[in-house]
């Protein structure tokens, strides 16, 4: 189950970073203004990063127990 979460905990930081160039720069979102998508974009990537950080960390505590 280990490689499993491993594997799935990577995917989901990775799709948030992918949504975020996504809403950035795909013309489908051209209603929004490019400000609410800088906004959207900057949440998603933070968002992403928190997860890997989180991920990382939970790996090292793991590698100490």
């Amino acid at each position: 189950m280990g490689r499993f979460n491993k594997i799935f905990g990577i995917a989901v930081a990775a799709m948030f970073f992918f949504l975020g160039f996504w809403l950035l720069f795909s013309p489908r979102f051209s209603y929004l203004t490019k400000e609410i998508k800088v906004i959207f974009a900057i949440f998603l990537f933070l968002y992403g990063a928190f997860r890997i950080v989180r991920y990382l960390f939970k790996e090292r505590d793991d590698e100490e127990e």
